[in-house]
């Protein structure tokens, strides 16, 4: 399976997710800024890394502004944030994403961190679901 791994990390947490998880897979890694959605075309899997931020998440315009590309194939939503998945703020951040990309979608959330603090909780234990998915995916 052809997979990409693409990122947007402001703090840093997300690019070290997005790097641990492109040295567990046979992918390709792009900063969000520099990926095209031209070349997502060619991707069976395509893994959208992203933090959230005051309750968004700062890769869904990528998401929407892809969605035509990107629909059909595998996509993985990784979303790193200090919340929890059943927090609300998690939550609404979320459902922010049109329920169409939703539906298409396969979301994990992982834990991050915030400046110096917290460094513990990012592990790359934590991407041990996301990884037994794709492995599912593989066969």
């Amino acid at each position: 399976m052809k997979t990409a791994i693409v990122y947007r990390s402001f703090l840093g947490t997300t690019k070290t997710y997005a790097r641990w998880l492109h040295e567990q897979l046979d992918s390709d890694l792009f900063g969000a800024l520099t990926a095209r959605r031209s070349r997502m075309a060619k991707y069976d899997l395509v893994a959208l890394c992203s933090g959230t931020y005051a309750g968004w998440i700062s890769i869904q315009g990528r998401l929407k502004s892809w969605w035509k590309t990107l629909s059909g194939r595998e996509i993985i939503l990784l979303v790193v944030g200090m919340a929890p998945p059943e927090d609300p703020q998690s939550e609404r951040a979320y459902l922010k994403i049109p329920e169409h990309i939703r539906n298409g979608t396969k979301y994990f959330k992982v834990p991050g961190k915030f400046g110096p603090t917290d460094h513990e909780k990012v592990r790359k234990e934590n991407l041990q679901p996301v990884l037994q998915y794709i492995r599912g995916l593989e066969g």
